[in-house]
């Protein structure tokens, strides 16, 4: 297994970093199909439960919202929101011996979900030195998910959310928050013409980076419990499916989008 995950850090983290380094039309796509594999991921784990969600619908639905964002038309994306909401309503209402209300509302929720944490994620990469925040955001992430894996299995002892994710400890929980911390305090001192934060605000941005990573992380263990799955997918191996490897940016995303606009307003 450590085998498979490290062969897939190997061949896809030289990609995520060339598409961000790229940015335009090749982060977009990158995006855009990580939003689309992740609704099938979706569409499919609820399928095993009996949803049958219209996945047509939630391929567009979060395909116009990276679209809208790409674009820069804001003003857009409410009407988008209500246009898509108005489309699964009445998709359920003429398909009523095939799909429910129910269906639609979770559908709903998948596409903003999908759509809305990866339209940060393409939000954070286009404002001025967006490259730079979102290495900044992939690294937390991953700094602070290696760290708490491997801590955590080697010296992990009390359970963080047994009802939730019986495999986290406390002790994983705490060694990412305080690794990626120390890396992020270190880093402004030793290399601070590559963090444009000072002491104190590496510190803030360690810790919120961390707690964003493990509540995204959280949420998607508590969609697969509730769900009855042990992983979204299988796209990548030593790691399940896109929403198992992506689920800690989703919500770390709109955190690091905001602490860069306000340190800088402030």
């Amino acid at each position: 297994m450590l085998y498979l995950r490290l062969l897939s850090a190997l061949v896809g983290i030289p990609i995520i970093i060339g598409a961000v380094y790229l940015g335009g039309p090749w982060y977009a796509v990158l995006l855009l199909i990580v939003a689309n594999l992740g609704m099938f991921e979706y569409s499919s784990m609820l399928k095993a439960r009996g949803y049958r969600i219209p996945l047509t619908i939630g391929f567009l639905g979060v395909s116009l919202m990276l679209t809208v964002i790409y674009i820069e038309q804001a003003n857009f994306f409410f009407p988008l929101i209500m246009l898509i909401f108005l489309i699964l309503f009445v998709n359920a209402l003429f398909s009523m011996n095939r799909s429910s209300v129910a269906e639609s509302a979770v559908s709903f929720w998948g596409i903003i979900y999908l759509g809305g944490f990866c339209g940060y994620m393409l939000m954070l990469r286009m404002v001025p030195d967006g490259a730079l925040f979102t290495y900044i955001l992939l690294l937390g992430v991953w700094i602070h998910d290696t760290a708490a894996y491997f801590i955590g299995k080697k010296w992990g002892m009390r359970k963080f959310a047994p009802l939730i994710s019986p495999n986290k400890s406390v002790e994983g929980s705490i060694a990412g928050i305080l690794t990626t911390v120390v890396i992020f305090f270190s880093a402004v001192i030793l290399i601070p013409e590559v963090m444009p934060v000072n002491p104190g605000q590496s510190i803030v941005l360690g810790l919120g980076i961390s707690v964003f990573a493990q509540v995204g992380d959280l949420l998607e263990s508590a969609l697969k419990r509730q769900l009855e799955v042990k992983d979204s997918g299988s796209i990548i191996p030593g790691h399940g499916g896109i929403l198992d490897r992506f689920d800690s940016l989703f919500l770390t995303a709109p955190f690091v989008y905001y602490f860069f606009i306000l340190i800088r307003i402030l």
